[in-house]
């Protein structure tokens, strides 16, 4: 009997360790879910009738690491699309961005599935998803502006963007005060 609880016993702590290790292994690997609190986004402001861009309260976490941005973007644009009501609007791939390079304050973006933002977002839509991206990276004190690189479409052009691009939106800051 006495064999048997040492047996149980030591699987019990194996057990524990083991746990210790996953929870220990996941908080050095920062397996954090980035989403809309880490980027800007778009919402409209029926009140005052004007399109915003709120900051997410948890962007100033990432905005030194251009790496975890462009995933809080992505992350954040998949969670939009998964939240829309059955039925409401086109589906298909919400597009993506890809951080190609950053050359003299300028972080050259390439949007994947290009198609997607030029010709079914349509012209709001795809204003608003350029100008979150803007805002978003251009939290990181090396960027400046944005070169959106993107086959040219119906509803937006590739080019180089900054925030001024976007001057007619108003902010909302982390607080909810209004810029």
């Amino acid at each position: 009997m006495a064999k048997g609880l040492v047996v149980a016993l030591m699987l019990a702590a194996a057990f524990v360790g083991a746990i210790y290790v996953v929870i220990s292994f996941l908080n050095k690997n920062e397996a954090v879910v980035y989403n809309k609190n880490h980027t800007w986004h778009a919402e409209f402001d029926a009140a005052s009738g004007m399109d915003t861009l709120v900051r997410g309260g948890k962007l100033d976490d990432i905005k030194n690491d251009v790496n975890k941005l462009i995933i809080a973007l992505n992350k954040a644009s998949d969670d939009e699309e998964v939240m829309r009501p059955k039925g409401e609007g086109a589906k298909g791939e919400f597009p993506r961005i890809a951080l190609r390079k950053i050359e003299q304050q300028t972080a050259n973006v390439e949007i994947e599935n290009d198609q997607y933002l030029t010709q079914t977002m349509g012209s709001f839509g795809a204003q608003d998803f350029l100008a979150a991206i803007t805002y978003t990276l251009t939290e990181n004190p090396g960027i400046r502006s944005i070169n959106f690189i993107f086959n040219a479409g119906d509803h937006a052009m590739p080019g180089l963007y900054s925030r001024e691009s976007f001057a007619a939106y108003q902010l909302v800051i982390d607080d909810g005060r209004k810029h």
